[in-house]
Parts: structure tokens; sequence; C-alpha cells
């Protein structure tokens, strides 16, 4: 579809004011992600390199008692643990990422050949601006 052929008019099927953030996913250690992206950033407040991986979970993953209507293509969520720093404990930090990831770990790594891997993630809750959201708080080889 062109750009030009969506308009300047945006029809939703339910007001915008009535919105609400849709629940979070639970937390548990058991969900499946793959990676759909991984980038190397910068750390606003640090300054340090580290990749921000976007891990994907299907509907599929979620809990039977989930309403999966408030993500019906599933959830996607950022992992910004990965350090890419080139010393001895972000090297090794990276090195289990890698691994936990079915990757090969070397002394050379294209974040790449890391999107269509997948892991086993563990999610909590937090709230980041009043909103709550899901936030990976582990990284595991399936």
């Amino acid at each position: 579809m062109d750009n030009e052929e969506l308009g300047s008019i945006i029809e939703y099927s339910e007001d915008l004011a009535d919105a609400e953030a849709p629940e979070p996913l639970p937390p548990g250690d058991n969900y499946e992600g793959q990676i759909t992206k991984a980038e190397a950033k910068y750390s606003v407040t640090s300054g340090k390199k580290y990749a921000a991986v976007t891990f994907h979970i299907s509907v599929e993953q979620f809990p039977a008692d989930y309403p999966s209507d408030q993500n019906p293509d599933g959830v996607s969520i950022i992992y910004r643990m990965v350090p890419l720093e080139d010393n001895a404990r972000a090297r090794f930090q990276c090195k289990r990422f890698v691994l936990a990831i079915g990757a090969q770990p070397g002394k050379r790594i294209d974040l790449n050949d890391w999107v269509g891997q997948s892991a086993r993630i563990g999610i909590q809750n937090e709230e980041y601006e009043g909103i709550p959201r899901e936030i990976i708080t582990k990284v595991q080889m399936i």
C-alpha cells in the first residue's frame, strides 16, 4: 500500500479518549521469545555500548487466562542488558547471552546473526510513567 493512499484522516474502532493500557503479561520464567531485532546503542546515562535486543512473544505463549485480544499480534519487549564493551566482565556477560540464544561466540560477532534466534525468557512487571509493562529479567537457552 502506498503512503499517499493513507490520507490524513485515521478512523479507529473505538474513541481514543476511552483507550486504556493493555494488561502486561503476567510474570513468569517460561516464555519463549524470538529475536526480531538487535542493534548496538550507547547508554544515555553511562555512555557504554550495549545491544538492544527485541524479543517477540507470540500469542501461543500467552497464559490461558491472559486476555489475548489485548495483544492479538503478540508482545515485543526490548532487552537492554547485553553489554558490548571490550572488557572482561562485559565479554563474559555477552558470551552468556550469545550461548543462551544458541548463537556462536567468537572474537567477532554480528548482531544481525541474532535475529531469528529464540530463548526462554523470564518476565517481571514494572511501572513506567504510571503505566504497567513487562521487562525481561533473564534469558536462558531453550
